[in-house]
This record gives structure tokens, C-alpha cells and sequence, in this order.
């Protein structure tokens, strides 16, 4: 692109040329003020625009920072709510273990006061036993 600007500036000053010698030179100053005053006028406007973009930049990295703090306290917030979640998980367990504890000894002293409860058998099968004994003679 600045190629192509420079072969226009070329060609426009040798066309120039072609016109004489004054008609030159007054398009050549023509020319020279145009490039200086596009050349201010870009300076000018970049100088208008970094303070906007300074302030802009700061009121970015404000957000980003408020962000940052926003997120840590979602996580310290989740964390608790997973320690939370944890803790009642835990105490429904308790609970039912506690239940069903309760309901065993229930079973297991209601089994025993029947009148036809003969006693504590053995978990282990016949044939078990009879090996057991075998061994131990």
C-alpha cells in the first residue's frame, strides 16, 4: 500500500513536470503542505485518543480485577456449599446406619424372645463342619 502511495506521488510529480517548471514547483508545495498537514492532523488525532484509551485501559483493568475478586468469592461460596453438601450427606448415612441398626437389634431380640427360638445356630454350612471337626480331632 505505501508502494502504491509513493509510485502515485511519482507519477502525479512527473506529470507535473510535464507542465513546466513553476507549475512544478507550486504543485510540489501543493503537495509538501498536504503531507504535513496530514501528518499533524494524524498526531493530533492519536494524542486526542490516548487518553481515552489510557482511561479505558485503567477502567479495564479495574473489571478485570473486580472480576478476579467476584470469581474467589464463587468459589469460596461453592466450596462451602460442597462442604455443606457433605456434611448432610454424611448425617442422612449416620442416620440411616442408625436405622438400620436399630431395626436389626429390633429383629434379632424379637427372633430371640419367640417362644419357639431354639437357640443360636451356626452360619456355617454342614459339610464345613464336618471338616472342622475332622480337623480338630
Amino acid at each position: 500500500m505505501e508502494k502504491s502511495i509513493v509510485n502515485e506521488v511519482v507519477n502525479a510529480i512527473e506529470a507535473v513536470k510535464s507542465y513546466g517548471q513553476p507549475g512544478f514547483w507550486i504543485l510540489l508545495s501543493i503537495l509538501i503542505v498536504l503531507v504535513i498537514a496530514a501528518v499533524m492532523y494524524q498526531r493530533i488525532v492519536i494524542n486526542r485518543f490516548k487518553p481515552a484509551s489510557k482511561a479505558t485501559h485503567e477502567n479495564f483493568e479495574t473489571i478485570a480485577a473486580d472480576l478476579r475478586k467476584r470469581a474467589l468469592e464463587v468459589k469460596k461460596q461453592d466450596e462451602g456449599l460442597r462442604k455443606r453438601e457433605l456434611e448432610v450427606k454424611e448425617r442422612k448415612q449416620q442416620q440411616v446406619l442408625k436405622r438400620s441398626q436399630r431395626a436389626l437389634k429390633g429383629s434379632v431380640s424379637h427372633t430371640m424372645l419367640r417362644p419357639d427360638f431354639k437357640g443360636m445356630t451356626s452360619v456355617v454350612p454342614d459339610s464345613s463342619k464336618a471338616d472342622f471337626q475332622r480337623k480338630t480331632r
